[in-house]
């Protein structure tokens, strides 16, 4: 694996929970008032006008603009398959690099149906922000017991009535230009065992540039959909989902020649 020159040295003591992404918003729990599903005539006006002319307009040109590349858009095409013959939309699963992973996976891999994002809940610290973000598909992760069934009456929602696809970081935390995939946790796959649904892996990659000492550039490959079993428990498919989404994320990213732009190393007890 080659490493850049100017690269940067990153320690951390646990992949699981260390985070690097230099976000200071206040943590907070979802207010009990909180609504997750945009049901007033101007939340879903406002949030059909700034998604499809805002986002996908601005930030699909942004993207562009930024030389991102898209590997294996053939594998969407497998995957709206399969969502169709289920009747239902499915899950991203993707690696956590950077505060404009949502961008990348929002606007440019699907294109034909809306995408949420399951993110943390401290952007509810700052309203203006909130509204923003919730116009653009952003789910609070609720901890309460009355939160976290509100959310998952949104999946549910989101899933079979209006087929649209919820994005999740199983990594949790960003860690920028990490060329691996970090352990992914069991738990963080309850949702389509639960609602019996599809994933969609997809991993960020960093490439090596014609220019050398320049930072590298990043391409974000798609694999295969992966499906729930039905012959296993949600218990059960819950552990196979993470472990063939860890296998398919792991297998792409050791397939392509990256740029270790950041060097992490774990530090010793």
């Amino acid at each position: 694996m080659k490493i850049n020159k100017k690269n940067r040295v990153l320690y951390y003591k646990n992949e699981l929970n260390d985070d690097f992404g230099n976000i200071e918003l206040e943590q907070k729990d979802v207010p009990s008032d909180y609504k997750y599903i945009r049901s007033k005539t101007f939340d879903i006006l406002f949030s059909s006008w700034f998604y499809w002319l805002i986002l996908k307009v601005f930030l699909g040109l942004y993207t562009i603009f930024r030389g991102y590349k898209i590997i294996g858009r053939e594998n969407v095409k497998e995957y709206y398959k399969v969502c169709k013959e289920n009747n239902s939309a499915g899950f991203i699963y993707s690696n956590h690099t950077s505060n404009e992973d949502a961008f990348d996976r929002q606007i440019r891999i699907i294109g034909k149906r809306r995408v949420n994002a399951l993110a943390n809940s401290n952007i509810l610290s700052q309203k203006f922000l909130s509204f923003i973000c919730k116009a653009g598909g952003y789910i609070p992760l609720g901890t309460s017991l009355k939160s976290q069934k509100e959310m998952l009456d949104c999946f549910k929602y989101y899933l079979y009535n209006k087929k649209q696809d919820i994005l999740i970081y199983p990594e949790a935390h960003i860690w920028p230009y990490y060329t691996k995939i970090r352990p992914l946790r069991a738990a963080a796959f309850h949702y389509p065992a639960k609602f019996n649904v599809p994933i969609l892996p997809v991993v960020t990659i960093y490439l090596p540039r014609k220019r050398k000492n320049s930072k590298p550039r990043k391409a974000l490959v798609i694999g295969k959909p992966i499906v729930p079993k039905k012959d296993l428990s949600v218990s059960e498919n819950k552990v196979y989902l993470r472990d063939e989404t860890q296998k398919a994320m792991d297998t792409i990213a050791s397939s392509y020649n990256q740029v270790e732009y950041i060097k992490y190393i774990k530090k010793e007890d």
